[in-house]
């Protein structure tokens, strides 16, 4: 059996339309005996959410745990240690964490603060996180994301454009807990999964993640324009379904 992971929004479907051949070729990789990860950078929905929403697009079963999302990874991450966290994000978000790490609400008082995305940002509250992390306290991002696409030409700002703004005043790098950080291939590693291919349509996570993990690497142009080299990834194609009809 091969492995494959791919990347969700921009990859199989935009915002909640499936792009046009995805279910087609993705029967004929599980009909040859192929294994699926889903990854994504996406942690505004539950693992549970998004497995259903891709047995719907895809008219599949598809297994809660084939679903990697950087909350997946923060939660092996958080295993066995004993971390007061400051959560900066939605209330979904602040939620989940809370109910496997300790959480407090001022972050001067924590461990570890995770930089989440919210619909509105507060310069203070940001400015403050920033001075914080700047003093030692350990910061982390769920993902650096600077857009994600809800259409093939129309594009939201994203996690990472908040991540960037608190790297700039804290003077800090934040660790990154999405598919372009070592914490999300480690997962893979730690969980003895050898993927044969990484397929997505972003160079900055999808093609270093797949780089990370030794798997070769498939960049598709069904959604962003790349603001890296795409010649870092291994093959180049129009869509997914174009990439599986070259290699079934």
């Amino acid at each position: 059996m091969k492995t494959l992971a791919t990347d969700l929004d921009g990859t199989l479907y935009l915002d909640s339309t499936i792009i046009e051949g995805v279910k087609s070729a993705y029967d004929l990789l599980v009909n040859n005996n192929y294994y699926i990860y889903h990854t994504t950078n996406n942690s505004s929905q539950s693992t549970e959410v998004l497995s259903k929403k891709l047995s719907v697009m895809l008219d599949k079963d598809i297994e809660i745990a084939s679903v990697v999302t950087p909350l997946v990874v923060l939660n092996e991450f958080l295993k066995d240690k004993n971390l007061s966290i400051f959560v900066y994000g939605s209330d979904q978000i602040k939620n989940y964490i809370s109910n496997i790490s300790d959480t407090v609400i001022d972050p001067e008082k924590s461990d570890l603060i995770i930089i989440g995305r919210v619909e509105t940002p507060s310069e203070d509250d940001l400015n403050k996180i920033s001075e914080i992390i700047k003093s030692g306290v350990n910061g982390a991002t769920l993902n650096k994301d600077l857009t994600y696409p809800i259409s093939s030409t129309e594009f939201k700002p994203g996690n990472g454009q908040i991540a960037k703004y608190v790297e700039t005043l804290s003077g800090k790098e934040l660790n990154s807990f999405g598919k372009e950080g070592n914490l999300y291939s480690q997962y893979f590693v730690d969980n003895n999964i050898q993927l044969d291919y990484v397929i997505g349509d972003r160079v900055d996570t999808d093609i270093i993640f797949g780089k990370n993990v030794n798997a070769e690497t498939i960049l598709v142009k069904s959604s962003i324009n790349n603001h890296m080299s795409t010649t870092l990834a291994d093959k180049i194609f129009i869509n997914f379904p174009e990439f599986v009809s070259s290699i079934i």
